[in-house]
């Protein structure tokens, strides 16, 4: 009897240095803002303080939102033959990028494969579904080179052993040979 199978990856998309340089740098041009936009309404002897306590909030508001929409997230969900790959923004906001069968892979495999530049530049676009964006080219990340409804693309993602017996089972002739490990 065949068992229904599911697997579920979840992904940090580690932003780097610059983006942590661009957060700092941000929070510093804001703080600067708001000093420039309630000093000089009151050295002038203006008191429009509610205005510019609004326009600071309205700030405040928009870097928080900034900040927030830099954390991405993906996750993977592999339930029988069907592959999911979806994009978390903010910690709150659900995409779906891309849905697909097993059984529509052209092939399965590591990204230090043969095959892989010659299907990298086949393909339409690639998803990169890797803690960073330039991914290394080791045995721990593999490719999936898709061809659904005339559109020819690549999911990379970081494997873990418990996928292969699912790729192997519903693409057997088109996955990679991989040695699993007793543990």
């Amino acid at each position: 009897m065949i068992q229904d199978s599911f697997i579920e990856s979840h992904i940090s998309r580690n932003n780097g240095y610059k983006a942590t340089l661009f957060k700092a740098f941000i929070i510093v041009a804001a703080i600067i803002l708001i000093a420039a936009l309630n000093i000089v309404p009151v050295l002038l002897g203006m008191n429009i303080i509610f205005v510019t306590g609004m326009l600071s909030a309205a700030i405040v508001w928009g870097i928080v939102v900034l900040i927030r929409r830099l954390d991405i997230e993906y996750e993977i969900e592999i339930s029988n033959d069907l592959f999911n790959v979806a994009r978390i923004l903010a910690k709150s906001k659900r995409e779906e990028l891309a849905e697909f069968s097993i059984r529509d892979c052209e092939y399965i495999g590591p990204v230090t494969g043969d095959r892989y530049s010659s299907d990298l530049s086949d393909s339409e676009f690639t998803l990169k579904i890797t803690k960073d964006n330039n991914y290394p080219l080791t045995e721990d990340y593999w490719y999936a080179f898709v061809n659904t409804e005339g559109i020819r693309f690549m999911v990379v993602f970081e494997f873990k052993p418990e996928m292969y017996p699912v790729f192997r089972r519903y693409n057997p002739r088109n996955t990679a040979v991989y040695n699993l490990k007793e543990a």
